[in-house]
């Protein structure tokens, strides 16, 4: 039982550095440059170890993507813990994700790459699968305490800010200057939501 154990812990440490050296080389290199080879190398693992675990580049691309939204995630929840106030959080929350956007892992694979090597509507279907709930939610807090005049659960609106944080996040990481293309996304976010007050 003790030798298994050891055995998954060393898959899964093998699995987690193919997936880090894959951030590192898609990063680089894009998807359409990256190979298995340079992601084999980077790991310090052989081919044949890159596809034990993964059945070819774009599922190894996938997975690197998975990890870029994982992140965010985790990131988005610690920036809004403890902040009552809904719109607050909700602006907390876009302030991660932008901040996220200078990144140059993330921006390049999961704003730039992920489209194209994923493919639309698997990337949509993906981003929504992790983050269209938790705006859903904020917005749902939102107007529940008042702030805004929306139905319970409308996924349209969600939608529509969804669409527009990731717009600003492609501008906001490409800019010389990001701080205050931050800031300034962030005030637009802050004027939709006060247009939804009325």
């Amino acid at each position: 039982m003790d030798v298994k154990s050891r055995r998954e812990e060393y898959a899964e440490a093998t699995r987690g550095a193919i997936v880090d050296a894959a951030v590192v080389r898609f990063t680089a290199d894009g998807y359409a440059g990256a190979n298995i080879d340079s992601i084999a190398e980077v790991a310090r693992v052989t081919k044949g170890a890159v596809y034990h675990h993964f059945a070819d580049k774009a599922d190894l691309f996938e997975a690197a993507y998975v990890s870029m939204e994982e992140r965010l995630l985790a990131r988005v929840l610690e920036g809004v813990a403890g902040i009552d106030d809904p719109r607050r959080a909700l602006l907390a929350g876009a302030d991660v994700f932008l901040r996220e956007c200078c990144e140059p892992d993330f921006r390049r694979i999961a704003l730039e790459e992920a489209p194209v090597a994923l493919g639309w509507v698997r990337w949509k279907a993906s981003e929504e699968q992790y983050f269209l709930g938790l705006l859903g939610a904020a917005l749902d807090a939102m107007a529940g305490a008042g702030l805004i005049t929306i139905p319970a659960g409308d996924d349209l609106t969600a939608r529509m800010l969804l669409a527009a944080l990731d717009e600003a996040g492609l501008a906001v990481g490409a800019s010389a200057d990001p701080g205050p293309e931050r800031q300034r996304a962030l005030d637009l976010v802050d004027r939709l939501l006060s247009g939804l007050a009325h």
